[in-house]
């Protein structure tokens, strides 16, 4: 397997703040691994550590080896490299040319399509999964294209509880999953777990203001709006309007 740059280059163009998020990770931690939040069971402990736990929770409520599967929105290939070597049949797709260039530089067999999910071909899945990736996609768009593909839907991500904020309403993604025959089989609320991961980029990020500026081609303003949008969602999941939940659906 050929080495995959660790410098600027290798992320700058993956898309703000993401870019942000790989950079930092890069020069704390050594590497990036993953791009979603960790949960937390001390809020010391190390980040990755963290987020092996987030990706531990869903990939434990997929069906056994060898069973097919779609990792809706693939990161950097890290968990989809995981359940290859577990024995499951696994395609990743990603509308961003950038994390699919990264994911087939550093697993270079990796089954992985740059397409949107509500674009892609209709086949049989024994299960299709979203780790924060659900988010971006129209709630009754995405289980349209689900009843297309599966019977077993599994989300972890990030859901409005009320009117507040822009992330999809906790009582719509369930009215659009009902529309489609999907029914609740758990809804596990983790809440609590996922803020420390703002935490940890919260104290970076002025900590390496600069080198982001120069690294990646932002300006001070960028810096200070991904500060002022940390700070907003720290308090948004304070006075509980933003939750971070593990769905599994159903039908």
């Amino acid at each position: 397997m050929r080495a995959v740059s660790s410098g600027p280059g290798a992320y700058r163009d993956f898309t703000y703040p993401l870019n942000v998020f790989m950079h930092i990770l890069t020069h704390e931690e050594g590497a990036a691994a993953y791009l979603h939040y960790g949960l937390f069971e001390d809020p010391g402990e190390p980040l990755l550590a963290a987020q092996e736990r987030s990706t531990s929770l869903l990939t434990s409520r997929l069906p056994p080896p060898p069973a097919r599967l779609l990792e809706v929105g693939v990161g950097l290939g890290t968990t989809m490299s995981k359940l290859v070597q577990r024995g499951y049949d696994v395609t990743g797709i990603t509308p961003d040319a950038s994390q699919i260039e990264m994911v087939r530089a550093r697993h270079p067999h990796a089954r992985v399509q740059c397409i949107r999910f509500e674009d892609f071909p209709r086949e049989p899945f024994d299960a299709v999964f979203f780790q924060e990736s659900s988010q971006y996609i129209e709630a009754n768009a995405l289980f349209a294209k689900a009843h297309e593909l599966t019977s077993h839907v599994i989300v972890l991500d990030e859901f409005a509880m009320g009117e507040e904020g822009t992330l999809h309403r906790y009582d719509a993604f369930l009215d659009a999953a009902r529309a489609y025959a999907f029914e609740i089989a758990e809804d596990l609320d983790v809440s609590q777990k996922a803020p420390p991961t703002m935490d940890y980029f919260m104290t970076r990020i002025p900590k390496y203001r600069q080198r982001l500026i120069e690294d990646l081609g932002l300006d001070s303003q960028h810096i200070d709006d991904l500060l002022a949008s940390g700070r907003a969602y720290i308090d948004l999941y304070r006075r509980g309007a933003y939750a971070y939940r593990l769905l599994q659906f159903r039908r």
